[in-house]
């Protein structure tokens, strides 16, 4: 069996949290009156004129209350779709170390294999310095976007500038009703565009995935020449690292998470943290609210 056939087998199991407005059928709580298995009320036969519904005894009781001669039918709430939409960091500093652009790959296509197979509607952005229109997709249920989307991002071209600015240009593509939006990133940038960007996508059910870096890790622990690399600028130069050196970074980037942390908290998202590929299970116990 080859790789890609394993991952598309891979799926999770989700429910949005809120009753959704829509004309389709789907499988989330709707509002919308028509086929469903969730009680709305009663309706007069000549209003809705469906007899397979017709309840007598809920008639028998209302005509004996008003005086009146009725025929009462039952009414439903139809269960809609949604939309799962992916915004994928294609910047430079997702391309090195422990992250990369397969594992994002991959959670892309189990994502929208989950969404598919639902019958909810699945969209892809990409971002980096700007807005990726060679990784965008519009929301659709056509079986073999899965595979296309993944490909998409293993095929981007690398990031032409440094930053994630593109961030908030991603989020304003976002304009589906009802969605759950997958924020993928290493977010290794200023917290206020986090902050931003969450703001703009405050209507939503938001859920961050955090590719935490072991780079820090990776560096001696005894003192030397390094030769170091910034992933978004490439710029190129040496140092004589230091166990202090070493410490202090680590601290730096264990304050900036703790404050991406506090930012996720303030916005009520919940985020997932990991350092490899990201499973169904996983994604299942995130929303079943397990650890």
């Amino acid at each position: 069996m080859s790789e890609n056939k394993k991952l598309q087998q891979d799926e999770f199991s989700y429910r949005y949290p809120h009753k959704v407005y829509g004309s389709l059928p789907g499988v989330h709580h709707g509002k919308s009156l028509g086929a469903g298995d969730s009680f709305a009320g009663f309706s007069d036969l000549f209003d809705y004129p469906d007899p397979r519904r017709l309840d007598l005894r809920a008639t028998i009781r209302d005509n004996m209350a008003t005086g009146k001669n009725n025929y009462l039918v039952k009414r439903y709430e139809q269960r809609s779709p949604i939309t799962l939409w992916m915004m994928a960091d294609l910047s430079r500093s997702m391309a090195i170390s422990n992250v990369n652009h397969d594992q994002l790959a991959n959670l892309t296509q189990l994502i929208a294999h989950s969404a598919i197979g639902l019958g909810d509607r699945f969209g892809l952005a990409g971002f980096d310095s700007g807005l990726r229109h060679d990784v965008y997709m519009m929301p659709t249920r056509q079986r073999s976007m899965p595979l296309i989307a993944a490909d998409m991002i293993r095929d981007a071209d690398a990031a032409p500038g440094a930053g994630v600015d593109g961030l908030i240009h991603a989020a304003n593509m976002i304009t589906s009703k009802h969605a759950i939006v997958f924020l993928a990133s290493d977010f290794c940038c200023d917290i206020d565009l986090v902050d931003k960007a969450l703001r703009q996508l405050s209507r939503y059910t938001v859920v961050p995935v955090v590719w935490k870096h072991d780079d820090v890790n990776h560096l001696p622990s005894h003192a030397g020449w390094t030769e170091m690399c910034d992933s978004e600028t490439g710029e190129r130069r040496s140092i004589w690292m230091r166990p202090s050196i070493k410490k202090r970074w680590k601290q730096t980037m264990d304050d900036h998470f703790e404050q991406l942390t506090e930012c996720f908290m303030r916005h009520r998202v919940r985020p997932i943290f990991t350092d490899g590929d990201v499973t169904g299970e996983q994604l299942t116990d995130y929303f079943l609210g397990r650890k």
